[in-house]
């Protein structure tokens, strides 16, 4: 190794984080080198005094007040989900409503309208399902696909390769 470590390879080192073709190679550096040396040194010392330390504790209450703004928030997000089955409920009884004020006579028009639209909708699927499901197998779709999932990304690396730009002109 020529160079000196860097600050998170002394770290790693005396982390034990290190792989082990690099290991080596960078505790027979810090062994040579006086400044790596004493940079890895500075590492230990860190990491003992860190070891020496205790982790504080919790409050004695903080179980309590976490479980309380728990039970805080799914209240409320119960009361939002009563609230809106509440406007939903509302709104059905309203559309009821008005669909028995006005009477069949109002409304079944546009209902037999829609229900006619759906219905043609359903016979342009079917008759389209029918029809493009050998157009489909005699393209050989899955192939089309599959070169398409290769090509795609083949393309895109090629494209990072072509100067743009200032580099073009350069």
């Amino acid at each position: 190794m020529k160079a000196h470590l860097t600050d998170e390879q002394a770290q790693s080192l005396v982390d034990g984080l290190l792989p082990e073709a690099s290991r080596a190679d960078c505790q027979a550096h810090a062994d040579a080198c006086p400044l790596c040396a004493a940079v890895v040194a500075s590492y230990v010392a860190l990491q003992g005094a860190l070891d020496d330390l205790d982790a504080p504790l919790p409050p004695r209450d903080f179980t309590d007040v976490v479980m309380q703004r728990i039970d805080a928030r799914e209240r409320q997000r119960a009361w939002e989900r009563r609230l809106a089955f509440g406007i939903l409920g509302a709104a059905a009884c309203a559309a009821c409503l008005i669909f028995a004020y006005l009477g069949a006579g109002a409304w079944a028009p546009i209902v037999a309208r829609v229900t006619d639209a759906l219905g043609g909708v359903v016979r342009v699927v079917s008759i389209g399902s029918d029809v493009l499901a050998p157009l489909v197998r005699a393209l050989r779709f899955e192939i089309a696909l599959g070169c398409a999932a290769l090509g795609l990304p083949l393309l895109l690396a090629l494209s990072r390769l072509v100067p743009r730009g200032a580099e073009a002109r350069a």
